[in-house]
């Protein structure tokens, strides 16, 4: 019983990842190939370590393997972080440089957003010139970046392409842990604000 509810646990996120990986890009034409000329890739904290977390790794991993493999290509690492620590992005940074092998001179730094909405909105100025863009991260919150960035600027918006960010089977139980969290989100978002109107 228990490994039945593993493995269906596992295929309803695999699934939903897929279709993730897919949503709010135009893929009539089928799907590009050569990568993406410009990559945000969306923070998350480090661990309490200072190592990167697990999932910066995999999201990072997901940029380099989207990027467009030319010299005008770049990362763009978004995220804040602590007063007197590493940001987020700089942790991602690191570690595309010094286990990835991507040159710098291919990597930008925003190190002021503290949330999705705002990677999207403080990492545009560093794409305002791309021909393609991409967002890395894992799939269901690339989604929700996609989504932020056609609100806010639906003409660069115009310009996405997909990440090379879904490969079945791997990371799987990451998958599973940023499933359930983007499912349990707008409840969670709902019991926020209903404590903060009673605070009021």
């Amino acid at each position: 019983m228990a490994a039945a509810g593993a493995a269906g646990t596992i295929a309803v996120a695999e699934a939903l990842h897929w279709r993730a990986s897919r949503r709010h890009l135009d893929l009539r034409q089928g799907r590009p190939r050569g990568g993406a000329q410009a990559v945000i890739v969306l923070g998350f904290p480090s661990g309490r370590d200072g190592e990167p977390h697990p999932l910066q790794r995999w999201r990072t991993e997901i940029a380099v393997r989207s990027l467009a493999p030319g010299e005008d290509g770049r990362l763009v690492f978004t995220g804040g972080g602590p007063p007197g620590a590493p940001t987020e992005a700089e942790a991602m940074a690191t570690y595309a440089r010094e286990v990835l092998g991507v040159p710098a001179e291919r990597i930008r730094l925003e190190t002021a957003a503290s949330t999705t909405w705002e990677n999207i909105a403080f990492a545009q100025p560093f794409v305002e010139s791309a021909r393609t863009v991409a967002i890395a991260s894992d799939p269901l919150h690339a989604a929700r970046g996609r989504r932020y960035l056609l609100r806010q600027r639906p003409d660069l918006a115009a310009r996405m392409v997909p990440a090379d960010d879904y490969h079945l089977g791997d990371h799987v139980w990451l998958k599973v842990a940023t499933t359930v969290y983007e499912l349990a989100r707008p409840v969670l978002r709902r019991m926020r604000a209903h404590l903060e109107a009673r605070a009021q």
